[in-house]
This record gives structure tokens, C-alpha cells and sequence, in this order.
């Protein structure tokens, strides 16, 4: 007999007033029984992750929305100056729509395994996997929205983000410590390796996990974790399988297309329809490319009259969530921090430039690459993540677990005034605070 508790099973997260600052209001009532209406529960799960990466490009030295006769500034001019919890905040980064995946992914992992079997095309033990791994990914992106940065030092008293690993609408739900949420992640990802059943998805249904997308979740989180050998492992162990798009030959598809060789997971759409038509690139993104030599320039960005645009993942056809390119930088990332791998960082940054710069320009950067120091070697992989990343949800993350350096950005707004806006070194807007309407719910999130 299923659970009680299953009578919650469709489920309207909303954010009501109470004690807690989730709550559960179900518009319907739906039980699953069989493996098929699993697996449905956890389509759903997948089609209800929400479309936020525009916004970290926008908060990050990527992008700035136009002024003039574009809704977009006063859609995003909030986001690009850190101006968070404005009340005039169009969208908002996401907190409830995440935990709304995760609250579907605790009803998959809680009762799938007793599931009548209904299909030889699917297993039990699939689809919970992917739900803890889709769990894992919704906790992992919360803790880098609206945590302190990962400290190895100080990770175990610093505060993390709430946990949600079981459906009970009485919970007290607390921010645990950064290590617990990262030890959390951790436990979902090596239980879900365990029961994969799939290597790898068909391109039609590439937005569910399967063993390789595990490999390279957990390579992105060990990198993160700055567990530096674990990283290099991981990513090691998934570049035979990891293709790269040679962008010298004309027919080669866009590496960052759903159609890609390099495609792992394919979930989110990164950029929105506003932000490839109504802003444009910061001088600190363009000025990373040699516009003559960067093959990448003309497949990611238009070049206007006015300015260098976005022009990439704007389309369900470019969803990408981990793709190949990025194992060959977390390899070089990883091992330039682990002493007596720097000629492995090398050829793994090398192996990508070749396959992104034109011949005469990558033999100079070859070179260049060759005679780097370890401090160099770092920077430059910093740099290359800008470019080859641009626009994919990556760089706000990047900036705040390395350097966090001062950014600045000068605009006209909307009143045709020069204004410039700050974020100092080590600012405490690199944390994006919690929602307003969360922490009046809830007074276990107030500081």
C-alpha cells in the first residue's frame, strides 16, 4: 500500500505563510503505482527546472542589457548591478521553483523502488537515480547561488542552504553547514552511480541523467569542493568519451547544440530570447578573444553596428547543461593544482584551443601555453573558461569560488546619465542573499 503521505503527490509548491518557508498545497491528487507513472513524475521534474543562467550572465562580466526602446533594461538592469530584492525585479533567481524540482525528486526516491513494473523500456532503478541526481544538481546550484563561497577552512560552521531530502511538511527546514550540503550532493550522486542503468541518452531525451552526465556532475562538484585529484580523476576517466567539435572545419555543429557530439546533459536553456536580442557583451568578456583568431567570436556572438551580441543557447535545439568542452577544462583546472601535473593541465587546454582557434593563432597560443607557470597556467584556464563558457551559467560561479575580483560597470540609464556601479573585491553581494518573501516566512533563514 503506498504511503499516506502520497496524497501530496501533485503538487503545487507555493510559498505560504508559515512557520516554515515551504509548504505544500496540492491541486490534485495523483499516486503512482507503476514504473510508467514514475518515470512521469519524473519528466515533470525535469520540465519544471527553471531557466535562470540569463540572470547569473547578467550579474556576472558578461553581459549588460540595452537602454532605449528595449524592455530588457528595466527587465534586468537589477541583476546587472546587484541590486538584489529590489521590489521592481521582473523575474527572480530561483529558490522555490529548485525546491519544487527537489520535493519531486523525494517522492520518486522515496517509494519508485516498490513501483509495479509496467515496461521493459525503463527500470526502477533508473529513474531513481536520476532523481537523486536531479536532486543533487538542484542542491549543488542553490548552494552556489545563496551560499558563501566553498572554504575548506571554514566550510563546516559556514551556512549553507536548507536540505530537502524527504517529504514532511512539518520540518523544520534550517540552513545546514556548506560541508553537510556538499557531503548531501555527494551521497546522491555515488548511491544514483550504483543504479544507472544507461550510459548515455539519445540526443531526443539527452535532459535525462545517465551514467556519463553522472560522471560529469560529480567532476563539476569535486571541482567546486576543490578536491583537486578527484577532479582530475573523473574528468580523466570521461575524456575518451568526450568528443570535441573542430571548429576549423565549416560543417562542424556548434559544440553548446543539443546535435553536438559534445552534448552530455542537455536540460537547461541558458540564454533567453531577451538577452540574445536586447543586451550586449561587457569589454570584459569580448576583450578575453583575439576577434581574428578565436573561431568561437563568430558562433557565439554577432558583431552590430553597435556592439557584440549574444548569440548562442538561445533555443531549445542549444539546451546544455554539461557538455565535453568543460571536462577538458575541469582536467586543466584540476591538475594545475596538483603538483606534478602541470604538463597535464597543458595538453588538456591545449587539446581544446586546437579545436577552437584557427591554425596560426592556436600555434602561438601552443606556445605561449608551453613556457606558463603554475599562477599563469591557473589564470589563463580562468580565462579560457570565459571564452569557451560564455553565457552558459558558468562565470558568475567562477568568479566567486576563485578570485572574486572588483567589477565595475559603467552605462547610460534609461535617463541618458553616465552612472557607474561597484562590486567591490570580496563583496557580500558574491553571495546572492535569500528571497525576501523566504526569510519572512521562515525565521530560521534570517541571519
Amino acid at each position: 500500500m503506498m504511503k499516506m503521505k502520497n496524497i501530496f503527490y501533485i503538487i503545487s509548491f507555493v510559498l505560504l505563510s508559515s512557520c516554515n518557508y515551504l509548504d505544500v498545497e496540492p491541486t490534485g491528487k495523483v499516486i503512482p503505482e507503476k514504473v510508467t507513472e514514475f518515470r512521469a513524475m519524473m519528466t515533470s521534474a525535469y520540465s519544471k527546472y527553471p531557466a535562470y543562467k540569463h540572470l547569473l550572465a547578467m550579474r556576472a562580466d558578461e553581459v549588460f542589457p540595452f537602454t532605449g526602446e528595449y524592455s530588457a533594461y528595466d527587465r534586468f538592469i537589477d541583476f546587472a548591478i546587484w541590486n538584489d530584492n529590489s521590489p521592481s525585479m521582473q523575474e527572480t533567481y530561483p529558490w522555490l521553483s529548485l525546491y519544487n524540482v527537489i520535493f519531486y525528486t523525494n517522492s520518486v526516491i522515496d517509494d519508485v523502488m516498490s513501483a509495479d513494473v509496467d515496461t521493459y523500456d525503463d527500470t526502477r532503478e533508473q529513474i531513481k537515480a536520476e532523481a537523486l541526481l536531479l536532486r543533487a544538481y538542484s542542491h549543488f546550484e542553490l548552494l552556489n547561488l545563496y551560499a558563501v563561497p566553498y572554504n575548506p577552512m571554514t566550510a563546516v560552521v559556514d551556512r549553507g542552504i536548507p536540505l530537502s531530502t524527504k517529504i514532511d511538511i512539518e520540518q523544520n527546514f534550517i540552513p545546514a553547514k556548506v560541508e553537510e550540503v556538499y557531503t548531501q550532493i555527494l551521497s546522491d550522486i555515488e548511491e544514483a552511480r550504483d543504479l544507472l542503468q544507461i550510459e548515455e541518452q539519445p540526443a531526443n531525451i539527452r535532459y535525462r541523467f545517465s551514467k556519463k552526465s553522472a560522471l560529469a556532475l560529480e567532476a563539476r562538484v569535486r571541482l567546486y569542493h576543490a578536491e583537486w585529484d578527484n577532479a582530475l580523476a573523473l574528468a580523466e576517466e570521461l575524456i575518451p568519451m568526450c568528443q570535441l567539435e573542430n571548429l576549423n572545419d565549416a560543417s562542424a555543429i556548434s559544440p553548446y547544440e543539443v546535435s553536438s557530439k559534445e552534448a552530455i546533459l542537455s536540460l537547461e536553456r541558458v540564454v533567453s530570447s531577451a538577452v540574445a536580442t536586447e543586451t550586449y557583451v561587457l569589454p570584459n568578456l569580448k576583450n578575453q578573444y583575439n576577434m581574428m583568431g578565436d573561431l568561437r567570436v563568430s558562433r557565439y556572438f554577432l558583431n552590430t553596428d553597435d556592439a557584440l551580441v549574444p548569440n548562442k543557447c538561445n533555443s531549445d535545439n542549444m539546451k546544455v547543461t554539461f557538455r565535453s568542452a568543460e571536462i577538458y577544462l575541469i582536467a586543466a583546472e584540476a591538475a594545475a593544482h596538483v603538483n606534478g601535473k602541470l604538463d597535464i593541465a597543458k595538453t588538456r587546454l591545449k587539446e581544446l584551443m586546437k579545436n577552437r582557434l584557427a591554425e596560426s593563432y592556436y600555434s602561438q597560443k601552443a606556445s605561449e601555453i608551453d613556457g606558463m607557470s603554475q599562477e599563469a597556467l591557473i589564470t589563463e584556464i580562468a580565462d579560457e573558461r570565459a571564452r569557451e563558457l560564455a553565457l552558459e551559467g558558468h562565470r558568475w560561479y567562477d568568479l566567486r569560488r576563485t578570485t572574486r575580483p572588483e567589477i565595475v560597470k559603467t552605462y547610460k540609464n534609461q535617463e541618458g546619465i553616465t552612472v557607474t556601479k561597484t562590486l567591490m573585491q570580496d563583496d557580500s553581494r558574491y553571495t546572492i542573499s535569500f528571497p525576501s518573501e523566504a526569510t519572512t516566512n521562515n525565521p530560521n533563514l534570517k541571519n
